[in-house]
């Protein structure tokens, strides 16, 4: 049935002609604030530019970095942690795995998953959540020969080398925040 069909007889009656649909109204830009010596003269606090290349809209982030840089960020961050244990070899023998090593391997998950989310996102804290992510991924990195399940070899440099990137790479994040705030 098209939109300008006349009306046609149904089981109950007849029916009538559908209603021409609404137009759809068109949202009105909203205005711009004045500039303070915070935002530039013609943007707004809040303001959202598009990405060129796609349209998309992109939020402006409080670590200066684009939301690309951002999400590569994140996911190198989470590339690095899953590299640490791959590069390990298995334990030689029959190792029980300490207890006492339970909450800083909690607390590593969690702060590197954290961080990842959040600089994905693009928050505030994921520069802050990084470095403790990377201060514990060099702690697990130094309790694997303490604990005894492997020795010292190339893949604990390799490790080590991923926490600095993780620890570096905040860093360096901390103190572009600083600057910018």
């Amino acid at each position: 049935m098209y939109v300008d069909d006349p009306a046609r007889p149904t089981i109950s009656g007849w029916a009538a002609p559908p209603a021409h649909p609404a137009p759809a109204r068109v949202a009105e830009p909203a205005p711009v604030a004045e500039s303070t010596p915070e935002t530039p003269p013609g943007r707004a606090a809040g303001w959202r530019v598009p990405d060129v290349r796609t349209g998309e809209v992109l939020r402006t982030r409080r670590d200066g970095l684009s939301a690309r840089a951002g999400r590569w960020l994140a996911g190198s961050f989470a590339v690095a942690w899953i590299l640490c244990p791959v590069v390990e070899p298995l334990p030689t023998g029959d190792v029980p795995y300490p207890l006492w090593q339970l909450p800083i391997d909690l607390a590593t998950v969690v702060s590197i998953v954290a961080a990842v989310v959040v600089l994905w996102r693009g928050g505030r804290l994921g520069a802050l959540l990084g470095a403790a992510a990377g201060v514990f991924m060099l702690l697990e990195t130094a309790m694997c020969p303490i604990a005894g399940h492997t020795t010292v070899g190339w893949w604990t440099w390799a490790q080590t080398g991923l926490s600095l990137f993780v620890l570096g790479a905040s860093a360096v994040l901390l103190s572009r925040a600083e600057e910018i705030a």
